[in-house]
């Protein structure tokens, strides 16, 4: 065999091996080992160093607000929280010296309370925490980076000014002890002796639910610096409404008078005399009761009841139907005063005279003409009156429910 060829055929294991770099001897290994060691512990000395310094740096800055930190419209950047706190404290003193006009409308009622007499008040403290608290969220590292870079957090916290109800609530109170008038009713005056209708008189009351909401509405603009320099309102202030009250009463339809020592009744209408009757009152023993009253019920063809069984009315029977023997007439008005009626009576000689039970008699045509034009509620005012001659007795009326043997004597029921 050739020998080139041959040794293209000699295995590859046969060839030697690159032995490769010299081996170090140990101590020089030692000292690479020693040096990387020292270099670590030199690094992680000064990572730490910066680490504490930055932790001193922020624990020393921890009272004082970063860059770009707005409270109230203000930049607070470096201040402390309570500086803050007293700064807007001392904005707050200024603005409470300024007065909320208030009028009333339609009279000359006035204030002017100051918003601190309003209660006014801030949530300074609140604000100035929450954004301390925001800070303390962010970690030690941004706030370092923010504070030695001088990088702004653009942050802004707004501080409400606001007022208290109840001061608004008092001042309305005040106001309403001033221009409050309670309505009066008409009212029938008879001192004269006669009916006169007193007109009845609307109140008023001062609207203090609205006052106090525009009130509130308008002093906390103001103390929030909410209100232009052209807005006319800051110096118009606020004008509370007032509310009208009606009366009650505010006319009398009808008014019957009845005159005892004259023994007339008067029928008004509408303040105006419209008719005049002869009556009966009562007997000095069964005097008609003076006062003031109304109708509280109208009887049609009312059945007698005997009001006093066991005394006058002993030997009479217990009730007398409708018809010519009921000495109620055909009409009969129920008066709030016990068993005492206006109704009709056969015994028209008895009119002009003190005669009845205490009830007031009329002639049956008049007592039926009478009926129809009042109504239950109607007032009725008996007075003594001025004493008056008497009359010569009224002549009988023809009608179909006169009886000349009818008990005429016998009242209520």
């Amino acid at each position: 065999m050739h020998p080139a060829v041959a040794d293209v055929l000699e295995p590859a294991a046969s060839a030697p091996k690159d032995p490769g770099p010299p081996a170090l001897p140990p101590e020089p290994r030692r000292r690479v080992l020693r040096w990387s060691l020292i270099g670590g512990l030199v690094l992680l000395v000064l990572v730490g160093g910066v680490v504490g310094a930055a932790y001193a740096y922020d624990q020393s800055t921890d009272d004082r607000f970063l860059p770009g930190v707005r409270v109230a419209d203000v930049d607070v950047e470096g201040q402390r929280p309570a500086d803050v706190i007293a700064n807007i404290d001392a904005r707050f003193r200024a603005e409470g010296t300024r007065q909320v006009p208030v009028t009333v409308a339609g009279a000359k009622a006035k204030a002017s309370p100051s918003l601190e007499e309003l209660g006014l008040r801030a949530d300074t403290a609140a604000v100035v925490a929450k954004a301390q608290a925001d800070e303390r969220s962010m970690g030690m590292p941004s706030r370092v980076r923010h504070r030695l870079l001088g990088k702004p957090v653009n942050r802004s916290y707004t501080v409400r000014f606001g007022l208290d109800a109840a001061r608004a609530t008092a001042v309305m109170a005040k106001l309403a002890k001033e221009v409050d008038r309670r309505p009066e009713d008409a009212r029938i005056d008879t001192t004269t002796g006669l009916v006169t209708i007193v007109p009845s008189v609307p109140g008023q009351a001062l609207d203090q639910k609205t006052g106090e909401t525009k009130l509130m509405e308008l002093g906390e603009r103001l103390a929030n610096g909410e209100v232009p320099g052209t807005d006319t309102s800051a110096a118009t202030g606020v004008e509370v409404p007032l509310q009208t009250l009606q009366p009650k009463v505010s006319t009398f339809a009808d008014v019957i008078l009845i005159r005892t020592n004259e023994n007339r009744l008067y029928h008004y209408e509408n303040g105006a005399l419209a008719k005049t009757y002869a009556v009966a009152t009562g007997t000095a023993q069964y005097p008609t009761p003076k006062g003031r009253f109304q109708i509280t019920l109208k009887r049609f063809r009312p059945t007698w009841v005997n009001p006093d069984p066991g005394g006058w009315g002993a030997s009479l029977p217990a009730s007398i139907p409708p018809g010519p023997g009921n000495p109620l007439g055909t009409r009969a008005l129920n008066l709030n005063s016990p068993g005492i009626r206006i109704h009709g009576t056969s015994n028209v000689a008895s009119l002009g005279t003190a005669a009845s039970h205490g009830c007031i008699r009329m002639s049956i045509p008049e007592s039926e003409a009478l009926f129809d034009r009042v109504e239950q509620g109607t007032p009725v005012i008996i007075i003594p009156g001025p004493p008056a001659a008497k009359p010569p007795p009224a002549p009988a009326v023809p009608n179909s429910t006169f009886n000349p043997t009818a008990p005429v004597d016998l009242e209520a029921g």
